[in-house]
């Protein structure tokens, strides 16, 4: 009987000290418990490689520019605050070039693209020119008064309203010149620009004018391009 209860004394303390080896101690310090064994570490799972389609995106179609059949197109006026021009401003001109007219080579006649025609100060609307080269013929100015006549016409640039392109300013002492004298008028109140492909408006001052009939000429080679 004694040695029995040896054998299951001894047991006993085989138990209590497995049971502090490996539940007890490891609960304590926070390790994982050794009696089944050290759980596996869960495998990683990487997501399979997506490629990135990159956005593709739509180009506009460019609007065609339809050709231009020949005939002069009326230019209207507006209100000068579409382009923030002030109403009545007069802007001096103290570069402007001398009257007279520079045909290109080659070029021996020229066609009425579009008018403007009126009496009172004002300013125009847009102005496509689709050529690379183009004229302004201000031949066709009449006075009221002979003594204090003005006309100044301001070409604009109107993708940058502070670009004076061109100004043009008739006084007393240009109408006196051409008086009575309509072919040298015509021969010399012209102005050619050498450029093209761009938007333009003008601005019109007047003073004893009666009317004024303004044409922008192009080559007649352009003519159905």
């Amino acid at each position: 009987m004694t040695k029995k209860q040896d054998f299951i004394y001894v047991v006993l303390g085989i138990v209590v000290v497995l049971v502090l080896a490996l539940i007890i101690k490891p609960a304590a310090t926070g390790e994982p418990s050794g009696l089944w064994g050290a759980g596996e570490p869960e495998p990683t799972i990487t997501p399979a490689w997506t490629p990135t389609i990159p956005s593709v995106t739509a180009v506009p179609t460019p609007t065609p520019v339809p050709t231009w059949d020949g005939k002069p197109r009326p230019v209207k006026f507006v209100d000068p605050g579409v382009y923030q021009v002030p109403a009545g401003e007069s802007r001096l001109n103290m570069t402007v070039p001398p009257p007279g007219t520079v045909n290109a080579p080659g070029i021996t006649r020229w066609v009425t693209y579009a008018t403007i025609d009126g009496q009172w100060s004002g300013t125009t609307g847009i102005v496509r020119i689709p050529f690379p080269i183009w004229r302004l013929d201000y031949s066709d100015v009449t006075t009221s008064n002979d003594e204090i006549p003005l006309f100044n016409c301001q070409v604009m640039d109107a993708e940058d309203p502070n670009r004076f392109v061109r100004v043009v300013t008739l006084n007393f002492a240009d109408f006196l010149a051409v008086k009575d004298k309509p072919d040298l008028r015509k021969q010399q109140w012209v102005s050619t620009f050498y450029e093209g492909y761009h938007d333009y408006y003008l601005v019109i001052n007047t003073r004893c004018i009666d009317s004024y009939h303004l044409k922008i000429q192009v080559p007649e080679e352009y003519v159905g391009s």
